[in-house]
């Protein structure tokens, strides 16, 4: 009799709970996210994440539809989507926002983070949620920071060793005015191509070389279409899960709530993954015939110096030099905690007679 009990508790859990399921078969909400990259992409990845999150946490109340690859558009197109209301979410770089919210375009300063953890401790931290604020006037809501990562540059004509190897190349840019004062800078000249476009852009040598995170390069294929590549982290370009105001605004509170913090999970882990695939990226490069150089970053940081000035007269110098006191005490914090770790390990091995 117990046994019939228990198998009878069982079936009729099964059928309750296959009852719900079935009963949230028919989503209440379904929001499209779009995004530029391949499915190989950390983006993509982090897209699907996301979309599990939410559709298991809201029990199927919320739907998830990815647009991969430029289905929608650019991203400067489906950033003005959002904007308008006539797209829920897409994945967008500071670069994108920057045309709404002039304040962004501080991130993409040449040479202003020194790795991964100092960028994610200034955007995590107090600059990173003012920016926010800004976005959201403009009707955008930041879901989490997530990554494009640090840009690295390919060409055709030669490798990379220095800042005047860059000289006379016709470099690539999207419509960001920071690379097209970093490229002038080190006298190159700049064409503005569509990402959807690049690929071919360089395969037909309309541009002689572009710009972009390892993983990008990697999984749109540049390689197939250039042969140099040069290892220089000279801008750091965050990318955000953004959605938009006016349909946050019409959302359950329990609801925006499981999106940020489903966001938020996605993000660490296209941050992860964007930044265990860069060696491989190089690797995996070098094997399909890509030749690596790592050149004198000095030389490029003293070139760029009178780009960083005309970028702040566009951001607003005040605003700017402000947002470079507090990377540079991000900086110095950083220093000292590992000066501080480092101590620890020394007096700790000194006790353990080791």
């Amino acid at each position: 009799m117990k046994g019939f009990l228990r198998v009878f508790i069982l079936f009729a859990l099964i059928v309750i709970i296959a009852g719900y399921i079935i009963a949230a078969e028919k989503p209440k909400y379904v929001f499209r996210l779009a995004h530029i990259s391949d499915v190989t992409h950390p983006s993509h990845k982090g897209a699907l994440l996301f979309k599990k999150l939410v559709e298991e946490r809201t029990n199927g109340l919320v739907r998830i539809d990815i647009y991969p690859n430029a289905m929608l558009g650019s991203a400067p197109e489906y950033t003005e989507q959002i904007k308008m209301g006539l797209l829920a979410m897409g994945l967008s770089t500071s670069g994108q926002l920057q045309v709404w919210i002039k304040e962004y375009g501080v991130v993409m300063l040449p040479f202003l983070f020194d790795n991964y953890e100092h960028a994610h401790r200034v955007l995590d931290g107090p600059a990173g949620q003012f920016l926010a604020k800004l976005a959201e006037k403009e009707g955008f809501v930041i879901l989490a920071d997530w990554e494009w990562g640090f840009r690295q540059i390919t060409n055709n004509k030669r490798p990379i060793y220095s800042a005047d190897d860059i000289a006379g190349l016709k470099m690539r840019v999207p419509n960001e005015f920071q690379l097209m004062e970093m490229y002038k800078a080190l006298g190159a000249v700049t064409t503005v191509i569509a990402f959807p476009e690049l690929y071919m852009a360089l395969a037909q040598g309309v541009a002689d070389g572009q710009c972009n995170p390892l993983p990008t390069i990697y999984s749109q294929k540049f390689y197939e279409v250039q042969k140099y590549l040069a290892i220089t982290n000279h801008v750091y370009n965050s990318q955000m899960l953004v959605m938009s105001k006016k349909i946050w605004d019409k959302l359950p509170p329990d609801i925006q709530r499981i999106l940020k913090e489903s966001a938020w999970i996605a993000g660490l882990y296209v941050r992860q993954l964007v930044k265990e695939s860069e060696e491989k990226l190089i690797d995996e490069m070098k094997k399909k015939g890509i030749v690596v150089t790592y050149p004198d970053l000095e030389s490029f940081r003293e070139k760029v110096k009178p780009a960083i000035e005309k970028i702040a007269d566009v951001i607003g110098k005040d605003f700017t030099y402000k947002f470079l006191e507090y990377v540079e005490k991000v900086r110095e914090e950083m220093k000292k905690e590992k000066e501080e770790a480092k101590e620890i390990m020394e007096s700790l091995k000194a006790a353990a007679g080791r």
